[in-house]
């Protein structure tokens, strides 16, 4: 895209040469002009903040067939941690936690190409949430393929999408 500075140099040049090209560099002018109004419009629609979260279990078992779910209940949570403790082979299982009506438990299993992932951010634009992952090989998922996280929203919502920015 050609900065402003420079387009009105063009446009400077050009406009001295015919007339016909100076009323389709005003055309194009208006067009540019318009274009950049109109970003900005949408740019100010758009409130991005950040979501607070914590990590509350990582494991690399298939816990969901889609690359995420939103838990909405204390039996969701017990599925879930129910099909964690069933493959873990220790005896000492992992606690399950407590759905608080402030909170929102999201399960992450992208499909990814390396053997695991960390959640470096999660964003909230209106009312979709934007979770920004980063892939690593871990050695110890290396004959693996289901990573898996349980993340915590330490707020209650109802998004209307959700998009895993790999």
């Amino acid at each position: 895209m050609i900065n402003d500075e420079l387009y009105c140099i063009i446009f400077l040049i050009l406009a001295k040469k015919s007339m016909k090209l100076r009323y389709l560099l005003y055309f194009s002018l208006l067009i540019h002009f318009f274009s950049c109004q109109n970003a900005k419009m949408n740019s100010g629609n758009m409130e991005v903040k950040e979501v607070e979260f914590e990590e509350a279990n990582q494991v690399n078992i298939k816990l969901i067939g889609s690359e995420f779910k939103i838990l909405k209940s204390q039996n969701e949570i017990n599925n879930i941690y129910k099909i964690i403790n069933d493959n873990n082979p220790s005896p000492r299982k992992t606690p399950i936690p407590i759905f608080e009506e402030n909170e929102t438990y999201i399960v992450l299993q992208p499909k990814i190409e390396r053997s695991d992932f960390v959640v470096e951010g999660i964003s909230e634009i209106n009312q979709s949430l934007q979770i920004a992952i980063h892939q690593y090989d871990n050695p110890e998922f290396k004959n693996k393929k289901y990573p898996a996280i349980i993340i915590k929203l330490n707020k209650k919502s109802n998004y209307d999408n959700v998009k895993i920015k790999k």
